[in-house]
């Protein structure tokens, strides 16, 4: 959906300004977030739960920074359907971000926020089950870290904190060579049922493997 011209002119505005005291470093990484959010669509509202503040400490930084809020409330919905409409035309989240002049960060949030790409809890599901099949094949942690893209204390910090069973689940995913699909299709929504007869895995075991990942309660 196209801005009207005079939205689109005094964004170009307010985004120039706050870039000019960015590279002048006297504001903050949190208050160019806020600034950027704002900029790129998102509300004082959505703004506040994304970076866990008070929403009136966001409205202080839009006007200790002489951003005008959007007199109508919509405007945030323009800027995200054309996210969407492009995301669904095939275009890549970088794409995105550079036709709309907005940052990586505001175009992933708001496909993950309309279910079109996994949040970031569902991606560290995956790049678990990833890991524990690297590690069944004998991939050591530098190796999968690499894999991963992520540095060896990112990859160390997320097994610990992951909450799967990692031994548990490497012992009954020995012989398994689809495991990240598996979990993927789970996260999606497809039932144990079709991912059993899919992967020719017993139900009791699928759902064992499921409940190590707490994707074993949700839809048969």
């Amino acid at each position: 959906m196209a801005m009207r011209q005079n939205e689109s002119n005094e964004i170009s505005f307010q985004k120039e300004y706050f870039q000019d005291f960015s590279k002048s470093n006297l504001l903050s990484n949190r208050d160019l977030m806020i600034l950027d959010m704002y900029i790129g669509g998102f509300s004082t509202y959505q703004i506040a739960d994304a970076l866990d503040l008070n929403r009136h400490t966001v409205s202080k930084v839009l006007k200790n920074n002489n951003v005008a809020t959007r007199i109508t409330a919509d405007y945030h919905k323009f800027k995200h359907e054309d996210i969407i409409d492009l995301f669904n035309k095939g275009k890549s989240k970088k794409e995105i971000a550079k036709i709309l002049d907005l940052t990586d960060y505001t175009v992933r949030k708001v496909l993950e926020d309309n279910g079109l790409i996994l949040n970031k809890k569902d991606r560290e599901t995956i790049s678990i089950a990833r890991y524990i099949q690297m590690k069944n094949k004998g991939y050591d942690n530098d190796s999968i870290s690499i894999y991963l893209e992520m540095t060896l204390k990112q990859l160390n910090k997320l097994v610990r904190n992951s909450g799967v069973n990692v031994t548990a689940v490497r012992h009954r995913t020995k012989e398994m060579e689809s495991l990240p699909d598996i979990i993927l299709r789970r996260l999606k929504g497809e039932t144990m049922k079709d991912i059993s007869l899919k992967y020719k895995i017993d139900i009791v075991s699928l759902k064992e493997i499921l409940y190590e990942f707490g994707l074993s309660s949700t839809k048969q």
